[in-house]
C-alpha cells in the first residue's frame, strides 16, 4: 500500500511538471477536462466536429462554450467553420499536444 501511494504521488508530480511545461497549469479543472476530452476524441485526425465533442460532454452547454472560449484565447486550440455549411464548426488542437 505504501508503494502504491508513493507511485501515485510520483505520477501526480510528473503530471504537474508536464502541465507546467505546456502551460496548462493555469487552466481550471473544467477547462482541463474539456481539453483532455477534445484531445482524446481528436486522436490522429487533424480536426473533429464541435458537435461530436459537445454531444459527449458531461458539462452544461454554457460551461462547455465558456471553457472552449478560454482555450481558444490561450491558443490551445482553433475552431474553424465548414466551407459549405456555416452552421458546422471544427476543432483542431495545437500540434504540440498531439503525438
Amino acid at each position: 500500500m505504501k508503494e502504491t501511494r508513493q507511485s501515485l504521488a510520483e505520477l501526480w508530480q510528473l503530471l504537474r511538471i508536464k502541465e507546467q511545461k505546456y502551460g496548462l497549469d493555469d487552466l481550471s479543472l473544467t477547462e482541463r477536462d474539456i481539453f483532455q476530452a477534445i484531445i482524446n476524441k481528436q486522436g490522429k485526425e487533424s480536426q473533429i466536429s464541435l458537435e461530436s465533442v459537445w454531444k459527449n460532454c458531461q458539462h452544461p452547454r454554457a460551461t462547455f462554450f465558456r471553457s472552449l472560449k478560454k482555450l481558444r484565447e490561450k491558443k490551445l486550440l482553433n475552431i474553424t467553420k465548414d466551407i459549405k455549411d456555416n452552421r458546422k464548426s471544427y476543432i483542431s488542437v495545437d500540434s504540440r499536444f498531439l503525438n
